[in-house]
């Protein structure tokens, strides 16, 4: 694992601590309140579409949302929040912890997200995360956002592309001792395909119904939906936390992290 990330920062080292594999997490701190069945929340669902008993409804957001009141968002029945918190290498949303401890405050389970980009290293960009989003077994497991919107517009080969992946997943990962959650879109899958994914809990994007891929553990179902206490359009989600929990988990005598190049994901 040190060969992998050797040009990473003291900083990172540190938080990993452990040669001998990943950080082992409680997983059982990490809980979300159910979704009430009067929740307001439930009005984003798609039409004659109702939430599961293992669901609980969510929204994902970053700086572009701006002021967040996050009692408001509680009152109308979200349970987690998923809030952007770095992106490439040294760029941390203005608002990311701002938003973590207001979600905490109101009762709402956060989760933090990376948004990866391919003009740095992927060690770099794990340090920056972990600098921004220490391990906190509370909360839901760090995700990993692999789009091709932004600043960025290289494209290099499969293989390098999916080696800079495996260095940031598996430095995150070893540092939480949870496996990171992988959302993708549908442009980057048919350009790099979504090996990483493979071992990894889902997040799914589906805007008709629940998403058709086997076992997902999250579902994103819309991108403008309106919530209480945020201006604008919102990301709006589902998540089924015990799903949630059983994907991230990685057992205490598991060996060293897989990897997407290996296609275990």
């Amino acid at each position: 694992m040190l060969l992998l990330i050797g040009g990473c920062s003291a900083t990172l080292i540190g938080l990993l601590g452990n040669e001998d594999g990943p950080r082992q997490a409680d997983d059982s701190a990490m809980t979300a309140p159910g979704t009430p069945s009067d929740a307001a929340a439930l009005g984003q669902l798609p039409e004659d579409i109702e939430l599961a008993a293992d669901e609980v409804m969510g929204i994902d957001v970053s700086s572009h949302q701006r002021d967040i009141d996050w009692q408001q968002v509680a009152a109308d029945g979200y349970s987690f929040a998923y809030l952007k918190a770095t992106e490439g290498s040294n760029f941390t949303d203005d608002r990311f912890q701002e938003n973590w401890d207001g979600a905490k405050a109101a009762g709402i389970t956060p989760g933090a997200y990376h948004y990866f980009t391919l003009c740095s290293p992927g060690a770099d960009q794990a340090a920056d995360f972990l600098a921004a989003v220490p391990p906190d077994d509370t909360a839901l497991p760090p995700a990993l956002d692999l789009e091709f919107d932004g600043a960025c517009d290289e494209r290099p080969e499969a293989d390098h592309a999916q080696s800079e992946i495996d260095a940031f997943t598996t430095a995150v990962e070893a540092a939480w001792g949870r496996r990171m959650v992988i959302y993708s879109s549908s442009e980057w899958r048919a350009h790099y395909g979504l090996p990483v994914a493979d071992t990894r809990p889902d997040w799914a994007f589906s805007e008709a119904g629940r998403p058709d891929r086997e076992g997902w553990s999250v579902w994103q179902l819309r991108f403008d939906g309106t919530v209480s206490g945020i201006e604008g359009g919102v990301d709006i989600d589902v998540a089924r936390i015990e799903v949630l929990r059983e994907h991230a988990a990685i057992a205490p005598d598991e060996g060293e992290m897989t990897h997407g190049s290996d296609g275990d994901g």
